[in-house]
């Protein structure tokens, strides 16, 4: 797998950190119906269809590859109980997935992190679930 590079690091990073605008966040309540600042394609109907197939559950770990900006793995953990994992190589979605998460109530089993995910900074077994929504388009 390609790492990040740095250009493109810089890239992600402009566009997380302008996605918090208030006509980004219109558009995408008005295409995603969410305002998560969110920077791939998931609609919330398929945000919860993931919840309903992995079956997500209080005390269950929800790994977010890719996450960003926190869309949806902030979702799923804020409406299934479960904790999330948001991993993501890009700093400014990273900020933005931490505040998101004290934001809405979850910042107590909601951890960003800032990585890469090759190879996962996680041990064998610790997380339930796995999504990554938009990341190999």
């Amino acid at each position: 797998m390609a790492k990040m590079t740095a250009d493109e690091r810089d890239r992600f990073g402009k566009r997380y950190a302008a996605s918090g605008a208030e006509a980004s966040l219109a558009v995408e309540a008005e295409a995603l119906g969410s305002n998560f600042q969110a920077n791939g394609y998931t609609t919330i109907g398929q945000a919860e269809a993931l919840g309903e197939l992995l079956q997500l559950d209080p005390g269950q770990v929800l790994l977010d590859i890719g996450a960003g900006c926190g869309w949806p793995g902030l979702h799923l953990a804020n409406r299934h109980g479960c904790a999330v994992v948001s991993l993501d190589p890009v700093a400014e979605g990273i900020s933005v997935a931490a505040r998101r998460a004290v934001a809405d109530g979850i910042g107590d089993r909601a951890w960003a992190i800032r990585a890469s995910a090759d190879p996962l900074p996680l041990r064998p077994r610790s997380v339930d679930a796995v999504i990554h929504t938009d990341l190999l388009c």
